[in-house]
């Protein structure tokens, strides 16, 4: 996304709770309750953080080796990112999400093949949108 600039860039510091919480402020408590809800049973979602030289660092949101999400970190925000195929677009845009999220699904350009949905998380009411995507993604075929 054009306008946000990578802050986890240190290929010798794994992100941990203290760096993540200065970069994200008061969208540090919405982070916290992400994460947890990514990794209870229901969604079974194992977090893991790679360094990429192209982005810095990078959560992946793994069921078993699959890749079901990307979660990075920015100056303020956070994001979860998960890649569709551009025929899920009217399904996607079906889900109950708000508003601005539906209107970033039916007008953005695919990415390839793919469709990217990318949701940010601010605030604790921010993280129902993601969570929607997320298990839409996971039941996606």
């Amino acid at each position: 996304m054009p306008g946000h600039v990578a802050v986890l860039t240190d290929p010798g510091r794994m992100p941990d709770d203290e760096q993540i919480r200065q970069h994200l402020g008061a969208s540090f408590a919405a982070w916290q309750d992400l994460k947890e809800l990514l990794s209870r049973p229901y969604l079974g979602l194992e977090l893991s953080w790679h360094h990429y030289r192209d982005g810095g660092w990078l959560c992946k949101a793994l069921r078993g080796s699959k890749n079901m999400a990307w979660l990075a970190v920015w100056d303020g925000y956070a994001t979860v990112t998960c890649y569709f195929s551009a025929r899920h677009r009217n399904d996607l845009a079906a889900l109950p999400l708000p508003d601005n999220l539906r209107a970033q699904i039916t007008g953005v350009e695919t990415s390839g093949a793919m469709l990217p949905v990318v949701v940010r998380i601010r605030s604790p009411e921010d993280i129902g949108a993601a969570i929607e995507v997320v298990r839409y993604k996971l039941r996606a075929r």
